[in-house]
């Protein structure tokens, strides 16, 4: 019993992160109608990034950021509420000029993987962090 209801949890917030989506998509229409001067500007004037990833970057790489920011929370909207999966997925493919196929699907491969394995990337940011730090003589 205790599983399924775990499994209706998990369900649930699928559920609410798609009800999320749709809202906002719904909301974008409605200032197209409501705006289309303006957001037509905006459009022409959004810039491409200037950065793109290292040949060896890997997309798995900078989804494991993204689903360590995602799981933070600490990532909100202007009224609060943490950022949705898909709209830090979408922020980090405008930044990095990258294009992440199914958020959801990626982030779920980045929380199955082996323990040794889980979290390599970040490790790897953590120790460059540590090695700069004794570098400068901090202590």
């Amino acid at each position: 019993m205790c599983s399924l209801s775990k499994k209706k949890m998990s369900y649930l917030h699928l559920i609410d992160e798609a009800i999320g989506l749709l809202n906002t998509e719904i909301r974008l229409i409605e200032w197209r109608v409501k705006y289309p001067e303006q957001l037509k500007q905006r459009i022409e004037k959004q810039n491409l990034s200037p950065l793109y990833l290292a040949d060896k970057t890997t997309l798995i790489n900078i989804m494991e950021v993204i689903s360590g920011l995602f799981l933070t929370k600490n990532i909100v909207y202007q009224n609060g509420k943490p950022a949705y999966l898909v709209d830090l997925a979408k922020a980090f493919e405008w930044l990095f000029n990258i294009k992440i196929s199914d958020c959801h699907q990626k982030h779920e491969d980045v929380i199955k993987r082996k323990p040794g394995k889980l979290t390599e990337f970040l490790d790897g940011l953590a120790e460059l962090i540590r090695k700069e730090h004794e570098k400068k003589g901090y202590r």
